[in-house]
């Protein structure tokens, strides 16, 4: 096998190469990537917290927690009613519904300029091709998180551990 055979390594360079863009198209100014997904997060679940804004960004609650302050203190999100009457609930201001607006039209060059090479059918493909592989790792760790073994995940997915 070849490195370039392994996707994992090939999701990473993507990703990275990915990040890379947008982070030059957001230069000059005082927004991250993560800004965008945590601003999107927020505007899509209103009343999530921290817990799940940072399970979003592929974390934990500290780095929802930190966002959700960031943006906080520039008035892009505010806090209200949770969904549980205990915590707080973050919505989107309207000044970070501007600030949205904004960035998602530089993440729109940045997919323009990550997916060029893709017809509109395969870069449809590409995102369904992710969704699986999102799921099946997520079905994993929520499997794995219940208790079952990596032996067991080995045989559900018909491959032999060495032991």
């Amino acid at each position: 096998m070849k490195l370039s055979d392994i996707v994992g390594y090939r999701l990473d360079m993507v990703r990275c190469a990915a990040l890379r863009s947008l982070h030059r198209l957001l230069a000059g100014s005082s927004f991250r990537p993560a800004d965008t997904t945590t601003l999107l997060f927020v505007k899509e679940h209103p009343g999530c917290d921290q817990t799940m804004l940072g399970h979003a960004l592929a974390g934990n609650r500290s780095v929802g927690m930190k966002l959700a302050a960031r943006l906080e203190v520039r008035g892009l999100l505010t806090r209200g009613e949770g969904r549980d009457g205990r915590s707080k609930g973050l919505y989107i201001a309207p000044a970070g519904e501007a600030a949205l607006a904004d960035l998602l039209a530089l993440h729109a060059k940045a997919e323009a300029r990550l997916t060029a090479a893709l017809t509109e059918r395969e870069r449809a493909q590409l995102l369904t091709l992710l969704g699986k592989i999102e799921r099946t790792v997520l079905d994993e760790e929520a499997d794995l998180a219940a208790g079952g073994s990596q032996q067991e995940q080995a045989a559900r997915a018909g491959v032999g551990l060495e032991t």
